[in-house]
């Protein structure tokens, strides 16, 4: 069965219901989902992401949020005053200046144009000032960049991609990360289509519809909408098969073969306070830095963070409750130790991977076998903050726990719409919609 969800406050997601409007409606479609004609398309890539460089060894937690909100996805509405927050820590125990680099990407998160076709002013800014951690054992030097402003002003909306260098050093990459500009122009729906797929677990098959601005009528086989859950941007799923038996409103789905699996909830660590309790086993504040052991992790159970609570974001300033001073600065840096324990041993490489450190796969935090205790264990360094993490098998497919586990009893799905704009040689971001469903 096909339905329209109700909208309901989301946290991570509030700001993109202000972007498209609430959707107040709740109607049953008239056909399943797919069941209109639609044009033939070229064969997607099953997943699409921004291929971001790795981060560079002396890279601590970085954040980038909308506003002051750490819990907020990056997304900038054109011609607006919202602003972005790029918060950032370097392992260094003096500053140094820095440089910011911003590059526009199509839909596929191919970089493309010159900075002056969608850059109002400069190409890059500086970084010229940082602060030196307070009472820690290990130092750092926390940054922090909001934009737009005097130097950066974009006039073209679409995927983006920001650099942080050795000053003036384009390819001294330290670290990248994606964000959202948006013309708010279309009000996007959002319906699901739940049915049960291989092994009987029910998929989940979002459809973004809206209606085409009258000048571009003539050109709907140009758009294409990204379909990504709980603020998972890094593999979206796209479409570019509009379904035209609404007219003027046009609708786009996934193939069944690329309809969202159940989704293990991933693991929540919490380190707002540095002592044992909840899942924290034992601390050891005599070593540099402090060690942290939590409970192990059992693939039979599934994670913690059941409800979205985070969306894929780190939380550090609204939540470390022990740091002496401003969290930002008096936040802790601790070498947390993970243990996975499954059912049989896994027979692929297992990473740890979080918002600590951007959903990144590192070496760093593969996960070593004990045969002889029967788990898997890793460690990571990691601030003080509530943070989300998972284990991934081979760099790329998510671990799932069996049957038996407790997958989220609500998700967070989103829809970009894109529309190829052939004056620009690019892809314009026209709207973003959101909704929850199971």
């Amino acid at each position: 069965m096909v339905h329209l969800a109700t909208t309901r406050a989301c946290g991570a997601a509030c700001l993109l219901l202000l972007l498209v409007g609430a959707c107040a409606a709740t109607q049953e479609a008239g056909q399943p989902v797919g069941a209109a004609r639609a044009q033939h398309a070229p064969t997607l890539p099953s997943r699409i992401g921004p291929g971001l460089l790795p981060d560079g060894e002396a890279v601590g937690l970085v954040q980038l949020y909308q506003g002051e909100d750490e819990r907020q996805w990056p997304i900038l509405r054109l011609g607006s005053r919202d602003y972005l927050t790029l918060s950032f820590d370097l392992l260094a125990a003096q500053a140094r200046p820095l440089s910011i680099y911003f590059y526009h990407a199509d839909y596929r998160w191919q970089r493309d144009l010159l900075p002056a076709e969608y850059l109002a002013s400069f190409h890059r800014d500086d970084l010229l000032a940082a602060e030196p951690s307070i009472h820690t054992d290990l130092a750092y030097q926390h940054y922090v960049y909001r934009f737009p402003n005097e130097s950066i002003q974009f006039r073209l909306s679409g995927n983006y991609i920001l650099r942080v260098t050795e000053q003036g050093q384009e390819d001294a990459v330290l670290f990248e990360r994606a964000f959202f500009v948006v013309e708010p122009r279309l009000r996007v729906e959002l319906a699901f289509d739940a049915f049960l797929g291989s092994q009987a677990a029910q998929q989940v098959r979002p459809l973004a519809r809206f209606q085409v601005p009258v000048e571009m009528s003539a050109a709907v086989f140009d758009f294409t909408v990204c379909f990504a859950r709980n603020g998972g941007f890094e593999a979206v799923r796209c479409s570019r098969r509009p379904l035209l038996d609404e007219q003027p409103m046009v609708s786009f789905t996934l193939a069944p073969e690329e309809a969202f699996p159940p989704e293990p909830a991933d693991y929540f660590l919490d380190l707002s306070t540095l002592q044992p309790g909840g899942r924290i086993q034992r601390v050891d504040r005599g070593t540099q830095p402090p060690e942290v052991w939590l409970e192990p992790d059992y693939v039979r159970f599934g994670g913690s963070d059941v409800e979205p609570l985070l969306a894929g974001q780190s939380v550090v300033t609204a939540v470390v409750r022990d740091a002496p001073g401003d969290p930002s600065v008096a936040a802790a840096y601790v070498r947390v130790r993970f243990r996975l324990v499954p059912e049989r041993p896994l027979g692929r490489e297992v990473f740890l991977i979080g918002s600590f450190s951007g959903w990144q796969v590192r070496p760093a935090y593969r996960m070593r076998w004990h045969p002889e205790q029967r788990y898997y264990e890793g460690e990571a360094l990691v601030k003080q903050g509530w943070h989300a993490y998972r284990y991934v098998l081979g760099g790329d497919v998510a671990l799932r726990a069996n049957a038996q586990a407790m997958p989220r009893s609500e998700n967070v799905y989103t829809a970009l719409v894109y529309f190829r704009d052939s004056s620009r040689g690019t892809d314009r971001l026209l709207g973003i919609g959101n909704q929850t469903a199971p």
